[in-house]
């Protein structure tokens, strides 16, 4: 799917530098039904991708909540040991004086300062070994539950494993059949598809320019731009970016040309959700890990119309992709493992919608 993605790039990039190359012998119905497909796969695609990096994520979690359990496991280990060692003196003492000697001694006691002494010892050490062995009955079923949590993450830690696994055969499945697909076009009807996005891409924007030059209007001279409407027809109202979103925008441009790598999110290798959430990081904005949950809970929703520098843009339904709008109709984003850190149209995928974080 990758290497598709960069052909219909290229070509989209060929097409528009030559508008007039000759595509008479492309059949349009097998372009629209390979677009369609194409449209499919690469969402499913997407799917994918995003479900592999929380799996990363989760695995992640895992390894580190695996490492305070061990760690848990082993201080109570010493604690149940250092208990019985304890209990242990306990039982040597009783042993030498069992109770029922020590009751006759004292019945037969000469005074009764030697009784009430003896059974003041008799009662402290058999509460001492009452009490010893409740607590350690407690840091035993504590040290119990410990290894059983354990137990249990390491076999959730094994079933992420093996689903980062399944999901990158999938993933690669998927490529190979975005590839099958446009391997069946002939060099006429790849270029028509190259020429049917390139005019989608260009539509759109187009439509976010107006939108956006109809803000400025409104912003210099909002009595004179106060009917001015965007693309999908709502007031053009929003301001201009922040200092510090705009710093967002430059940490992530820095990035451009860095690999893409699942469940990474910085110095050098990114997944979507990585670079989104590193970028911000960097002017002290934490983001949760994925683009679902980005998507649910970042900052605030805002329309298309309403974009400016620094927001985050979200693309398919359900939301599987996510990147940083820098303005002029462009988004920053970690694209897939063979792109990896780019600089895109905002309209080169299905886009579903945007939120802002800081402003």
């Amino acid at each position: 799917m990758n290497r598709v993605r960069a052909a219909v790039a290229a070509a989209v990039a060929a097409v528009t530098l030559f508008t007039g190359a000759a595509v008479a012998s492309a059949d349009p119905q097998a372009v629209e039904q390979a677009r369609l497909e194409l449209e499919r796969i690469q969402q499913e695609s997407s799917a994918i991708d995003q479900q592999i990096i929380e799996a990363y994520d989760r695995a992640g979690q895992a390894e580190k909540k695996l490492e305070r359990l061990r760690a848990d496991v082993q201080a109570q280990e010493e604690r149940v040991d250092k208990l019985a060692t304890q209990l242990g003196d306990v039982a040597a003492f009783q042993m030498q004086h069992d109770s029922v000697s020590l009751a006759a001694q004292l019945l037969f006691s000469s005074s009764s300062e030697n009784f009430l002494s003896g059974l003041a010892t008799l009662h402290s050490e058999v509460d001492r070994n009452n009490s010893g062995i409740q607590q350690l009955q407690l840091v035993q079923a504590k040290l119990t539950t410990l290894r059983e949590d354990t137990a249990a993450t390491e076999a959730a830690l094994k079933q992420e494993h093996a689903a980062k696994i399944q999901l990158g055969k999938d993933y690669d499945a998927k490529e190979a059949e975005a590839e099958a697909v446009y391997n069946r076009l002939s060099e006429e009807e790849r270029q028509r598809l190259a020429r049917i996005e390139a005019e989608r891409q260009r539509r759109a924007e187009d439509a976010q320019r107006r939108a956006e030059a109809a803000r400025a209007a409104r912003d210099r001279d909002p009595a004179a731009a106060g009917q001015a409407a965007d693309a999908e027809g709502e007031p053009a109202s929003a301001p201009a970016a922040s200092g510090r979103a705009q710093d967002v925008v430059s940490a992530a441009l820095s990035k451009v040309g860095s690999r893409y790598v699942w469940g990474t999110s910085g110095e050098r290798t990114f997944d979507c959700s990585g670079l989104t959430s590193w970028a911000y990081r960097q002017v002290g904005v934490n983001l949760s890990r994925s683009s679902r949950t980005q998507w649910n809970s970042a900052g605030y929703k805002i329309s298309k119309s309403e974009l400016r520098p620094g927001d985050l843009v979200f693309y398919y339904s359900p939301v599987s992709h996510v990147g940083i709008y820098i303005g002029n109709g462009k988004i920053v984003d970690a694209a897939n493992p063979r792109t990896g850190v780019r600089v895109t149209s905002l309209n080169s995928m299905p886009f579903s919608g945007a939120r802002r974080v800081i402003g």
